[in-house]
C-alpha cells in the first residue's frame, strides 16, 4: 500500500503518471437523504477507480428539547476521527436552517483541524446553482419549485426533483463545474462587500471546496 504524503494523500501510482490516489476521506452529515446520496454517489465512483475508503456517514442528532446545535454535529465528527486515526481528510456538511450555532460551528471545526462544507439556507442551493445563478435569499420551499423546473426542462430525474435519488451526483454531474464557479462568486460578492460571517451569506455555500477535492479524481 503506498504511504501518504505529508498532506495525508497518497503518493503517486509511480513515476510516469501524474494521477494521484485520494487519502481516506472521513465526510459527516446530519442524516439528511439528499446530501447523503450524493456524495455515497461521489463515494462509489472513487472506489471503483482506487478501492480506497471514502467513507460517508450521517449522525442523527437528538434535539428534544434542546434546540439544533451544529456545534454537536463537529463534536461527534471529532470523536469518528479518533477512532480511527487513519484519516486524512475530515469533512462535516451542515445546513444553516434554525443553527443559532452556525458560525461558531464553523471556527470550532477549523480550530480543531475539521473541513466544513455548509450551506446557508440549504444543500439544495448547492443542486441549484447546477442550473442557475441564485444572488438573493428564498424561502426553502421555493429550493424545490425551481429545481422541479429544471428538472422538467432537462428531462433528469424523469422532470422531478426528490430528495431521496439515490444517483444524485450522476443525475447532476455534466453541471458541476458551472456550479463551482457559481458558488466561489457567490462567496467572493459576499467578501468584496466585506460580509464575512456565513449566517449573513444567504444565499451562500462552501460544498463547492470539498466537491472540487473529490471530483479531481473521477475526471
Amino acid at each position: 500500500m503506498p504511504k501518504l504524503n505529508r498532506a495525508g494523500r497518497k503518493h503517486k501510482r509511480n513515476e510516469g503518471t501524474k494521477e494521484v490516489q485520494p487519502g481516506n476521506y472521513l465526510i459527516v452529515t446530519e442524516g439528511t437523504e439528499t446530501e447523503v446520496n450524493y456524495f455515497e454517489n461521489i463515494s462509489r465512483i472513487i472506489k471503483e477507480r482506487f478501492r480506497n475508503n471514502i467513507i460517508v456517514e450521517k449522525v442523527d442528532l437528538d434535539v428534544k428539547g434542546l434546540g439544533r446545535s451544529t456545534t454537536v454535529l463537529v463534536n461527534e465528527a471529532m470523536k469518528k476521527r479518533s477512532l480511527n486515526p487513519s484519516y486524512s481528510d475530515v469533512w462535516v456538511v451542515f445546513d444553516k436552517d434554525d443553527n443559532k450555532d452556525f458560525n461558531e460551528a464553523i471556527i470550532f471545526a477549523k480550530e480543531n483541524g475539521l473541513n466544513t462544507a455548509w450551506s446557508n439556507e440549504c444543500f439544495e442551493l448547492w443542486i441549484l446553482l447546477h442550473f442557475q445563478d441564485l444572488t438573493a435569499a428564498i424561502d426553502r420551499d421555493d429550493y424545490t419549485d425551481k429545481l422541479n423546473t429544471h428538472f422538467k426542462k432537462k428531462n433528469l430525474n424523469k422532470g422531478k426533483y426528490e430528495k431521496n435519488i439515490y444517483d444524485i451526483f450522476d443525475v447532476i454531474s455534466p453541471y458541476v463545474n458551472i456550479a463551482i464557479k457559481r458558488s466561489n462568486a457567490l462567496i467572493a460578492d459576499y467578501k468584496s462587500s466585506n460580509i464575512i460571517s456565513p449566517t449573513k451569506m444567504n444565499p451562500g455555500t462552501k460544498v463547492q471546496d470539498l466537491v472540487s477535492e473529490l471530483i479531481q479524481y473521477i475526471k
